[in-house]
């Protein structure tokens, strides 16, 4: 169809990379969490070797940067695409300035190169963006310290909670926010509750993670298309028995690769590929790099995707 959002969500394993597209927009590109992959791949370089970055001559130009948590998994490629890519504008969480940040990761001593690159951009993009009008629209949200009891004053908590909305279909990628502030985002910003409804798509949040899990949030979102959780291989208890839970908060479901789905993960589904549509209608399916496609399909699907076919498997879904 034509004009699509297209939405791509890269297995990184344990961490998030998500990349909006307008197709008939590219300069309007917008990574939500910036995740490299286990294996040091990353996501940027699939999406200039389909032609998805435009290049503004000596660099490739990223339109916007949204990080959902001050967590290293939501933007561990960042020092990467900095080498490749020029970013416009940025949406940073304004619950936490760098130097509380540094603080916090200086106790654990995880202060890294990413780290500090982010940092960087939230002391330098300080002012307005002019004149940036994408073909989607993007809502934030993020409690404050004083939001927050003591205990639960945490970088998972101070998430930023990202709604995209695009012809009438809307994704909600609510970083790492834990039950706690689930209930008080919702208690605090009414708007939430009605993008919630109006979710067709839901990111788990942590991960699906048993802590991200909030019962609550399905009172008002309560007709999902499906729930994707970005997670890596199932390693702990926290993991187990999630998917099957937030099933039960999915009425119908979707078709995907002929089966009928109500949540999806990058561990065993690979990279997803959205699609938001001009009439209201998504189209949900994969998206494979060249170096899958060769270990599962071959030659032939290497090439495929080297024609920017993408080596995608799509299903449409109709409107809601």
């Amino acid at each position: 169809m034509s004009n699509p959002l297209e939405i791509y969500i890269f297995d990184v394993g344990l961490g998030q990379s998500i990349f909006i597209h307008p197709a008939t927009s590219p300069e309007y590109g917008m990574f939500v969490d910036c995740a490299d992959a286990a294996d040091d791949s990353h996501p940027i370089d699939f999406l200039i070797k389909n032609q998805k970055i435009p290049s503004n001559g000596s660099m490739y130009a990223l339109s916007n940067l949204t990080v959902t948590n001050y967590d290293q998994d939501h933007f561990s490629g960042l020092p990467y695409i900095e080498k490749v890519a020029s970013i416009a504008t940025v949406r940073l969480a304004k619950n936490l300035s760098s130097a509380e940040i540094k603080a916090e990761k200086e106790e654990t001593g995880f202060v890294t190169d990413a780290l500090e690159s982010l940092c960087h951009l939230k002391d330098t993009y300080t002012s307005s963006a002019l004149n940036y009008n994408p073909p989607y629209d993007v809502f934030t949200y993020s409690l404050s310290f004083d939001d927050l009891d003591e205990s639960q004053r945490t970088t998972n908590n101070l998430s930023q909670l990202v709604f995209v909305k695009y012809q009438g279909s809307v994704i909600c990628i609510s970083g790492d926010l834990e039950v706690a502030a689930w209930d008080k985002i919702i208690k605090k910003y009414p708007s939430v509750s009605e993008y919630l409804k109006a979710t067709n798509v839901f990111i788990a949040s942590h991960h699906g993670r048993e802590n991200g899990y909030c019962s609550n949030v399905f009172t008002h979102c309560g007709k999902p298309d499906c729930i994707i959780i970005s997670d890596k291989d199932i390693m702990h208890d926290t993991q187990d028995g999630m998917a099957s839970k937030y099933c039960q908060h999915v009425p119908t479901g979707i078709t995907f690769n002929g089966e009928s789905r109500k949540v999806l993960t990058t561990r065993g589904d690979g990279n997803l590929l959205i699609q938001f549509n001009q009439d209201g209608s998504r189209t949900y399916g994969q998206f494979f790099t060249k170096e899958e496609s060769v270990r599962a399909y071959g030659d032939f699907s290497s090439r495929v995707v080297s024609q920017g076919i993408l080596g995608s498997i799509l299903a449409s879904q109709s409107k809601s």
